[in-house]
């Protein structure tokens, strides 16, 4: 006789092991990432390397428990009960207050009306104000986002700009700008494209483009107050006052011609200004809290919870200056990590009487990062992060009818980087 309380058993022991080994070696392909060591050096170590090596992977705790913990939880949730549909966590439902917030200016304010279109291909729509100013909660729609602004003035052209997450995301000229040389495409298409294209786009690529402008501009942005070595014009907050940033972007105006794939920025006077897109951009570090180094250790604790269930402590040590020194570059590695770890697997396995259609989502939540230090010795890099896996589908013994499955598990991780030496 079939037992639905011992199938759903399965299917849930099924995803927790999934889900703890899908942990296990998201964090050592977040390393490969980083360091570009492989698995095989990350399991066993630099050989030829002191008690301390650059590259030593140790594990603590144990990922069964993991598997065992997150298969308790879940069976609690669903063994015990024959409702068709069954929620582990409810609050996983409740919308969540992610604030995407800036200034659109180009020296004056911009009012006009803001698209933004997330990797679904959605798009949600807010305005900016008289001083240029918006904010919008992004809830829990999947990121990066392009951003569109049409200028309420005619005469103004439409400005873009790119974001990761919540937080600071100016739209300016010069955000519109670093987009066009990091990618180079008609903006029109890509927006409208953008849930197709967006895994193709990378922040590394719009910080080298960015780095571009602020190293033409440098003697500029130095006397606007900012130092162009670091400087973003997405992330930094200003106010469209004509003193400052903005004052800077009074300077210039940068007229595009997207189907020619052309651009031309002129001075206050009307007078062209010549632009070097081949100009030297080392040790430029765009939004970075502090400058790394090469010759430079480090040792990163990462520790995940799932449903607030502490899973195992990963340690391990690195060289090189390949430390997230911007919430930005730790947001491009970590999602797009994430987002190539299988986001929608089928977990489902189907016996000689049953049937079943089952996926594992992803759902991209949000992070938080912060910089004690300025790069010295004891300098720390830490912050925090969440995201959902949602098991989805339907099983069915042959002859009876169709069992739903709706699982939600919140995962959520801290990280911890220390300068060593």
């Amino acid at each position: 006789m079939f037992n639905s309380k011992i199938y759903k058993g399965r299917l849930i022991s099924h995803l927790a092991i999934y889900l703890s080994r899908m942990g296990f070696q998201f964090y050592r392909t977040l390393l490969h990432t980083l360091y570009g060591h492989s698995s095989q050096q990350l399991a066993k170590g630099n050989q030829n390397t002191p008690a301390r090596p650059a590259f030593t992977y140790i594990k603590t705790g144990n990922m069964s428990t993991v598997s065992i913990l997150l298969f308790a939880m879940l069976l609690t949730a669903c063994g015990a009960e024959e409702s068709s549909n069954h929620n582990l966590d409810s609050s996983l439902s409740t919308p969540i207050n992610r604030i995407l917030t800036g200034t659109v200016a180009v020296g004056l304010p911009v009012k006009g009306a803001i698209i933004i279109i997330d990797t679904d291909g959605k798009t949600l729509n807010t305005q900016s104000n008289t001083n240029g100013t918006y904010s919008v909660n992004l809830n829990g729609r999947p990121g990066p986002y392009l951003i569109r602004v049409d200028p309420d003035d005619s005469n103004l052209p439409a400005l873009y700009s790119y974001a990761t997450g919540s937080g600071v995301t100016n739209i300016t000229p010069f955000t519109t700008l670093a987009l066009f040389l990091a990618y180079q495409g008609d903006f029109a298409d890509s927006f409208n494209d953008w849930a197709a294209i967006h895994s193709n786009w990378s922040r590394i690529d719009l910080e080298q483009a960015h780095a571009k402008i602020n190293a033409n501009f440098a003697p500029d942005l130095q006397n606007a107050g900012v130092d162009p070595i670091v400087y973003d014009f997405f992330t930094v907050p200003f106010e469209a006052n004509q003193t400052g940033i903005d004052a800077f972007l009074d300077s210039y105006t940068v007229a595009f011609d997207y189907n020619a794939k052309a651009y031309d920025i002129t001075d206050s006077s009307g007078q062209p200004v010549a632009f070097n897109e081949n100009i030297s951009t080392a040790n430029y570090y765009i939004g970075a809290r502090f400058l790394p180094e090469d010759a430079t250790n480090w040792k990163l604790t990462w520790t995940p919870e799932f449903n607030g269930q502490p899973g195992a402590t990963m340690v391990s040590y690195h060289s090189g200056n390949n430390i997230p020194w911007s919430e930005e570059r730790f947001n491009e590695v970590f999602w797009t990590t994430l987002t190539e770890t299988p986001s929608q697997t089928p977990i489902c396995r189907e016996g000689p009487n049953t049937s079943c259609n089952i996926d594992i989502r992803v759902t991209r939540l949000n992070t938080n990062y912060d910089v004690i230090g300025n790069g010295e010795i004891g300098t720390i890099v830490r912050g925090n992060g969440t995201y959902n896996w949602n098991m989805n589908g339907w099983y069915q013994q042959n002859g009876q009818p169709r069992q739903n499955i709706n699982i939600s598990t919140s995962h959520s991780f801290s990280w911890n980087w220390e300068r060593i030496s």
